[in-house]
């Protein structure tokens, strides 16, 4: 698909990283050529980049002292932690035992059948002509993918408890090494109106570079079987090196099942297929995707924790209120943690 492109010296792209880290800790912005030099970074040093950087934020900030680590995933003693992290770090990925209670799965369910969405422009269509609905029409879906707003997420009582959740916390700050931030809070329904995988809708398979480093807890709100698309994962190729540069020449793109077949054996290809409420833990650093939905429908949830908010730059939400008073607790005991969301 993509052909190799042309990256910057290595010298260059540090000195605009480095520079883009001063006005990044100076005014909460990265600029756009800093943020670029750290994707052309890690393609020519093959993640060695990330890993230094992460090092040194880890020493700016050390992970909290959490007085429990207790939630949805269960109550995690530190051999558990360690155990986690380190299927984490080896593999990429870990599918949790415990899943999501039925009556949460059913109320998100909800929310995400009666609010408010936009169905993404697909491949070939301008961003303009993303078209926001009342509602999911899920009995005649009109696109690939329907995003909710990150504001009606995060607004979502349910989300918010899911936000002051210890378990997911005390995980996330495990494999990060540092404290935590609330990132990328979304939720997305993948339908099977095309008969296409769609580029713009992640069903080929790419590798993330928005920080630093972060960890991903994909949540199915659905039952997840092989028709419905399920999310799909090459086991290792997280790891610095773990994807080879003949991939990584291409840059920052999507890259056709061929190109990654050419490259990993059968076994390194992990599809989750699993019942609503099941929670994924993922270093999407690895090269992943959304399969391409044949039948159904799949309701998808994601929480993403970063270590630091230096790289891509997203549109920022505020919560406009807080309805989970566990969450209120949590908003001024770890205010760093929920930094993204408060002004």
């Amino acid at each position: 698909m993509a052909d190799a492109v042309h990256f910057p010296s290595p010298i260059m792209s540090t000195i605009k990283l480095a520079l883009g880290a001063v006005r990044y800790w100076a005014r909460g912005h990265t600029p756009d050529s800093a943020y670029q030099s750290m994707i052309s970074l890690f393609c020519q040093s093959g993640g060695v980049s990330n890993d230094r950087l992460s090092r040194v934020v880890s020493r700016l900030h050390p992970p909290y002292a959490l007085d429990a680590a207790q939630g949805v995933l269960g109550e995690f003693r530190d051999e558990d932690l360690d155990r986690i992290t380190h299927d984490l770090e080896e593999r990429g990925y870990h599918v949790f035992e415990r899943r999501l209670p039925a009556d949460l799965c059913d109320r998100l369910l909800a929310f995400a059948l009666s609010n408010r969405c936009t169905a993404r422009a697909m491949s070939g269509q301008q961003r303009t002509e993303a078209k926001e609905v009342k509602r999911y029409p899920r009995e005649q879906p009109g696109s690939v993918r329907y995003d909710f707003s990150a504001q009606d997420v995060i607004d979502n009582a349910d989300v918010q408890a899911l936000m002051a959740d210890r378990s997911l916390i005390a995980l996330a700050q495990s494999y990060l090494r540092s404290k935590p931030i609330f990132d990328v809070m979304s939720m997305w329904w993948h339908t099977a109106y095309s008969k296409q995988p769609d580029h713009d809708a992640a069903q080929f398979y790419h590798f993330d570079m928005d920080r630093i480093k972060w960890l991903k807890f994909f949540i199915y709100l659905t039952d997840v079987g092989p028709d419905n698309g399920p999310h799909c994962f090459i086991s290792g190729s997280h790891r610095s090196g773990g994807i080879p540069r003949a991939l990584l020449a291409k840059g920052y793109t999507r890259l056709s099942d061929e190109e990654v077949a050419a490259c990993y054996p059968g076994e390194r290809f992990i599809e989750f297929i699993a019942p609503r409420g099941t929670v994924i833990a993922e270093d999407t650093r690895g090269l992943h995707k959304g399969k391409h939905v044949l039948s159904g429908d799949r309701l998808m949830l994601q929480v993403q924790f970063s270590n630091s908010l230096y790289g891509g730059i997203y549109a920022r939400t505020r919560f406009a209120r807080v309805a989970s008073p566990v969450l209120s607790d949590m908003l001024r005991r770890y205010p760093r943690l929920y930094s993204n969301y408060m002004d």
